[in-house]
């Protein structure tokens, strides 16, 4: 390495150093930890001109601190817990993350394990938080029927309708009489078929409420059979 020894006029050389102390001076206002370069590698950048004054004790610091501590942390140690935070406070926003409904405690663990092992190997960060990250999303993770209760997506007030619907089937059959109990008894049905068909109705469901009005108007259901019956009877006659 050259060495390189100068002689400066005293003006001068205050002048640097002003600007040297001067350059401690905003750098400390902009971070209160920040290293400072020696006097000799300020007067190197200066001859080299070069604009930045940082020495590698400078930069690691800088690293080190600040907002590029946070990324770092976030993305090492405390990635998952960055998540958590995320995901926790999403709700208050509006956002939801949701799962299928139909899904079991073992199918959300293990779509919660294969995404948080994609999220820390695509950040490449450190695979023992995985397990960590896995946890937090399956706690915050929230059945799709509940989001869109909340939101109060299409879905849910097409549900909601076909609920009241239903309801007002059933109450309307149990009150009617004669031909027009018929016809709500047909309407009912069509209604249970398609609650079936949304997943808003189970068929257990469907039974137990059919036979709760066989109990209360067994003739609906006899004059039905009766003529579905004769339906069949005369069906076979034609074909025999």
């Amino acid at each position: 390495m050259k060495k390189i020894n100068m002689n400066v006029k005293d003006e001068v050389y205050e002048s640097l150093d002003r600007e040297f102390k001067n350059f401690i001076r905003l750098s400390l206002k902009c971070d209160s930890g920040f290293v400072a370069p020696s006097f000799d590698s300020f007067l190197l950048a200066k001859l080299s001109d070069n604009t930045t004054f940082l020495t590698e004790e400078a930069v690691q610091h800088l690293m080190m601190s600040g907002q590029y501590a946070w990324a770092k942390r976030a993305l090492d140690k405390d990635f998952p817990d960055v998540v958590a935070i995320l995901i926790s406070q999403a709700s208050n926003y509006g956002f939801h993350i949701a799962v299928r409904q139909d899904w079991g405690s073992d199918d959300l663990s293990a779509a919660s394990k294969a995404w948080a092992t994609a999220i820390v190997k695509q950040a490449k960060g450190d695979e023992s938080q995985i397990d960590i990250l896995a946890a937090q999303i399956k706690s915050s993770a929230v059945s799709i029927a509940h989001v869109e209760e909340k939101l109060k997506t299409p879905a849910w007030r097409l549900a909601a309708s076909l609920a009241q619907q239903l309801h007002d089937a059933k109450i309307a059959v149990e009150h009617a009489r004669g031909s027009v109990a018929h016809e709500k008894l047909g309407a009912l049905r069509s209604l249970l078929k398609l609650g079936i068909a949304y997943g808003t109705v189970k068929e257990k469901d469907e039974k137990e409420i059919l036979e709760r009005l066989r109990v209360k108007k067994p003739y609906l259901f006899e004059e039905e059979e009766s003529f579905l019956t004769r339906a069949i009877a005369w069906w076979r006659s034609v074909f025999a």
